[in-house]
């Protein structure tokens, strides 16, 4: 898949987001007037089109859909950054070959 054309968010927050992954260091980021807490799995493109971060709340934001992986839509991610916080990977219901993606940047890799 190709990067839709005058997308609006900058590559930089693909790198911050897979820096999060890599290191399993919690995001933050407000979010639909929430601030959200959340420990990233999985980032890419879902089918539709749209960059995409597959993660578990853990914070509670007054907004409910904690404790599950949910897709985030990053283009609506606002003051995105990488915690200092590190998370260990055990959400028993991750895929890493998240069926909800079309394309995969970065993910958790499984022991």
């Amino acid at each position: 898949m190709v990067r839709p054309i005058g997308s609006p968010y900058p590559r930089e927050l693909e790198l911050k987001v897979c820096e999060a992954i890599g290191s399993q260091r919690l995001l933050e980021f407000d979010y639909g007037g929430y601030h959200r807490i959340v420990q990233p799995y999985c980032h890419g493109f879902t089918r539709k089109g749209a960059e995409s971060v597959r993660a578990v709340q853990v914070n509670a934001s007054g907004s409910g859909g904690r404790g599950f992986g949910k897709l985030w839509t990053v283009a609506k991610m606002q003051n995105l950054r990488v915690a200092v916080e590190a998370f260990d990977a055990d959400d028993p219901d991750y895929n890493p070959n998240d069926t909800a993606m079309s394309e995969i940047h970065c993910r958790v890799k499984r022991g």
